[in-house]
């Protein structure tokens, strides 16, 4: 038999108002004592309020809706943890919907979650160059905060982001400042926020170096470790085939993330190039398989866990009626180097 919130009034000689003070953590109207007799009856029964009909009674739902692009990619399990223990904290379900980098089905699970009624959104968008899905949220008054991919448009949206121009300039800087540097540059996908802002790091550094261009040969990938492989090994083969004698196309590679590195080693390995001692490898996000790889890959690191926490909190102010006067959270990149990179103090 479902135990009530009317069978625990009843057992605790109080009204259901007074029980419902005390699931909803508010201070007034109820003593100490009383507070203490209707938790230990609630321990007791196990009672579980209803979520539904807690949000007719409070105007919200207490859940949240979280949309990835991609679930298979490493790098999103570990921002999602973030963000889901820092809404358990609050006491805030999550809904997780992964959008498969289709704009459509991101504005589509726009739609689902607001037919669920949550309080708000964290969008870690499929695409940077459209906001149309955005649209869907305002015109409903629906609070969101946008994460990880900045999305371009009219106006500067709340959001929490990684300084990707400057992790690109550390990777790119060690590895460029190093004499005789030929350096292979796999990009993610051209129209991507990070991608954008990495291109621009490398040229940071490529013009402060004083370097021309051809010092640097551009791929463009889709960050996945296939991507990372074929466009190395394709580089290779081109090198072994032609009359450009025996120095290899390049001697560093930096990739814009960990999986397109791990194909990159992949694709030497095969060639039985030398890693690091013929071409340095870096890679970037630091992945928990870049430690697991060998030799273990150099990385720039971001603080990944600590960017969905922040997303999650900058929302519940937003849902809390609050405005942070800062709208976006720009978080710091770190160069970690490991077994794919030269230690230049040797």
């Amino acid at each position: 038999m479902k135990i009530t919130i009317s069978d625990i009034a009843k057992q605790a000689g109080v009204s259901k108002a007074t029980v419902s003070r005390v699931l909803n953590h508010h201070p007034e109207g109820v003593g100490a004592e009383k507070r203490a007799q209707i938790q230990a009856i609630l321990n007791e029964t196990g009672f579980q309020p209803s979520g539904f009909a807690r949000g007719l009674a409070t105007g919200k739902s207490h859940s949240i809706g979280l949309i990835i692009p991609n679930i298979t990619n490493p790098f999103y399990p570990l921002l999602v943890r973030g963000v889901e223990d820092a809404l358990n904290r609050a006491g805030y379900s999550l809904f997780l919907c992964n959008s498969d980098g289709d704009l459509v089905k991101e504005k589509d699970y726009v739609r689902v979650l607001m037919e669920k009624g949550v309080d708000g959104v964290i969008l870690n968008s499929a695409a940077s160059d459209c906001d149309c899905q955005l649209d869907l949220l305002e015109a409903q008054g629906v609070p969101y905060v946008t994460l990880d991919r900045i999305i371009e448009g009219q106006v500067l949206h709340y959001g929490v982001f990684l300084d990707n121009r400057e992790g690109a300039r550390l990777a790119t800087k060690y590895l460029l400042s190093q004499e005789g540097c030929r350096l292979a540059f796999l990009n993610g996908p051209a129209d991507h926020s990070q991608s954008k802002l990495r291109v621009a790091g490398l040229d940071d550094v490529v013009k402060e170096e004083g370097l021309p261009l051809s010092s640097v040969r551009f791929f463009q990938g889709d960050d996945s470790i296939q991507s990372g492989q074929l466009l190395i090994g394709e580089a290779l083969d081109t090198w072994k085939q032609g009359p450009d004698g025996i120095d290899l196309p390049f001697n560093a590679v930096f990739a814009g993330n960990d999986l397109m590195a791990i194909g990159a080693l992949r694709a030497l390995k095969l060639y039985n190039v030398k890693v690091p001692e013929e071409v340095q490898v870096i890679g970037f996000d630091d992945i928990e398989l870049a430690q697991l790889v060998e030799p273990a890959l150099s990385t720039v690191s971001q603080p990944t866990f600590e960017m969905g926490s922040r997303s999650a909190e900058l929302l519940l102010q937003l849902i809390n009626g609050k405005k942070p006067r800062t709208k976006t959270v720009t978080m710091k990149p770190t160069l970690v180097l490991r077994g794919t990179t030269k230690n230049l103090n040797n």
